[in-house]
């Protein structure tokens, strides 16, 4: 009977998962051949020199937003969960819930501030070490530095801030933000439930960064045909999903080598 099931079930997916092999292989030869057709290739110049254009001179500044409006997002969200934790009396689940959204919100906040900090910084480095031959370009990058370090420097302090708030409603955690083993000590810490938590939003993630890098490697593999933007930006995401994928399987295999020594 679970024979048949199985079947079922792939008989009922097969096709979809077919026809969408077919979808994308048809707008890949639809792509390649819009590209020689019309040659979109010469598409390629001008998107390098608004590429040059965005790194040179808009990225930087961009950075020095970023190191201005990074706090002004997440501090009062920070402030009012200092707020409530300052008035709880240790009980009320209420309180210290929204206390703990609100801290998560403002960590949220400054962990997408890094990442679209680190995306800038690369876009000031893309002029390469000629930018530096040419004093307004130089100044441009030095500018973008200085935004940078800036904006790393407000999200950590904001996060050992949000961490500490947190642990006055779990005592029992005392891992440091500081330490390089934050993680893994402050995964220690946590309960069961906590570690369910976790592992729920850790499969969410895992699942839309999968499908993230699906994407992209598509989009940059097409890119490399039509644009000849090389193989290093699907290189880079190829890589980052190779490791969660090699990572995600080797876990799932050392926990149920656990689970099966448990049982017995």
């Amino acid at each position: 009977m679970e024979n048949n099931d199985v079947k079922k079930a792939n008989r009922k997916a097969l096709p979809k998962f077919i026809l969408m092999l077919v979808v994308g292989a048809a707008v890949g030869a639809v792509l390649g051949f819009l590209s020689v057709r019309y040659g979109l290739d010469g598409l390629a110049e001008p998107l390098k020199a608004a590429g040059a254009v965005f790194g040179g001179r808009v990225a930087p500044w961009l950075l020095v937003a970023m190191a201005v409006l990074t706090p002004v997002a997440a501090l009062p969200f920070y402030r009012k969960a200092k707020a409530l934790l300052a008035g709880w009396d240790g009980e009320d689940e209420a309180v210290s819930d929204a206390a703990e959204e609100k801290l998560s919100t403002a960590t949220w906040i400054v962990s997408a501030a890094i990442i679209i900090s680190y995306f800038l910084i690369a876009a000031a480095y893309s002029g390469g070490l000629a930018a530096f031959e040419d004093k307004t370009n130089a100044y441009m990058v030095f500018v973008g530095i200085g935004g940078f370090l800036t904006v790393l420097a407000e999200c950590v302090l904001i996060q050992q801030k949000c961490v500490d708030a947190v642990k006055k409603t779990n005592p029992e955690k005392t891992a440091s933000v500081y330490d390089m083993r934050f993680q893994k000590k402050w995964m220690e810490s946590c309960d069961e439930a906590e570690k369910a938590m976790i592992g729920r939003c850790a499969f969410k993630a895992f699942s839309a960064a999968s499908s993230v890098c699906n994407a992209l490697a598509l989009v940059f593999t097409i890119s490399a045909l039509i644009f000849g933007t090389g193989f290093l930006p699907v290189l880079a995401v190829c890589t980052v999903w190779l490791v969660s994928q090699c990572v995600y399987c080797r876990e799932g295999m050392k926990l149920s080598r656990a689970g099966n020594k448990i049982s017995e």
